[in-house]
């Protein structure tokens, strides 16, 4: 393992753990931690870039112009800048859908085996990105703090690597980029938080009518769950307290807590507010030392299926 790969993973080790441990006792997590950790990612990657540029071409410095364009966008808010600040940035972001442009354009296809398919990689970053995009504005269970936490990990290790150099890969060549290895294998963890509730409630007695929930959330006395990083999964609505399926992050606990209090509830279910960072954090680690467990132990069962 380079050294260059052991920075890179003790960067990310020391944003993701500062990150877990605010999100988990704040539910917040400030930009810088993000920031500091996609400004460190990107000086590494340029310096990396500019050993292997030679063989591709300049169109690898438009492409990482435009990611690193595409990254920062998610920190920008022109509301707080000044008339030339705005300036400034609308022409980055100018230049960079010229150099997505020129990049489209100007590789060569033939150059994605050079160097380990590292151009695969570096393409794979900006493509990751436009998913957290879209998975932000459209999906339900992610936040701000784990769109750029994911974002940050794209810069920070966009390449892979292992610490036992046996790590498992999807297929029998070098497998799928490596930070959409550490995001599906954070999907996998997230996976596991189900089935433990369920296990849990299982221990506990807490089965009723519609069971379901014993998947999401438990029981937990009100007064307790007013001060916890908890939502209700049961709802007054008029004379009836009914079970939801999908609890709104944006609903007023407060006015929900009041309403089952007034109806005699005392031992609401409720579902916690997870940090998803936390499992992205353990996955950062697990995906250093064993590689694509995602893959591994799902994609290629299923594959193996159909063939």
């Amino acid at each position: 393992m380079d050294s260059i790969d052991t920075l890179r993973f003790l960067i990310g080790f020391v944003m993701l753990s500062y990150g877990s441990w605010s999100d988990l006792k704040t539910r917040r997590v400030s930009n810088l931690v993000w920031i500091y950790g996609g400004i460190l990612g990107s000086l590494l990657l340029i310096y990396e870039v500019n050993s292997i540029w030679e063989d591709f071409g300049i169109y690898l410095w438009a492409l990482l112009f435009a990611t690193f364009t595409l990254f920062f966008n998610s920190f920008v808010d022109e509301y707080v800048l000044d008339k030339n600040q705005v300036m400034l940035w609308k022409s980055s972001q100018y230049i960079a859908i010229f150099c997505s442009i020129y990049f489209f354009f100007s590789f060569d296809s033939n150059d994605i085996s050079k160097n380990n398919y590292q151009l695969i990689d570096l393409i794979s970053i900006p493509l990751l990105m436009i998913l957290m995009y879209i998975w932000f504005y459209f999906g339900p269970t992610i936040g701000g703090a784990d769109v750029k936490a994911i974002m940050a990990i794209s810069l920070i290790t966009p390449f892979s690597f292992s610490f036992t150099g046996e790590s498992l890969t999807a297929f029998d060549t070098r497998g799928f980029p490596y930070p959409f290895v550490i995001f599906m294998n954070s999907l996998l963890l997230y996976l596991l938080i189900p089935f433990s509730l369920a296990f849990y409630n299982i221990v506990k007695g807490n089965l009723e009518s519609p069971f379901f929930q014993i998947f999401f959330g438990t029981k937990m006395e009100l007064s307790k769950a007013r001060e916890s990083f908890v939502w209700p999964m049961q709802q007054a609505i008029g004379e009836k307290v009914i079970m939801v399926a999908f609890v709104k992050h944006k609903l007023d606990s407060d006015k929900e807590w009041e309403k089952l209090e007034n109806m005699g509830i005392k031992n609401p279910w409720i579902t916690f507010k997870v940090p998803y960072i936390i499992p992205l954090a353990l996955s950062f680690i697990m995906t250093a030392f064993f590689g694509d467990i995602f893959s591994t132990n799902l994609v290629q069962p299923l594959n193996s299926l159909f063939s």
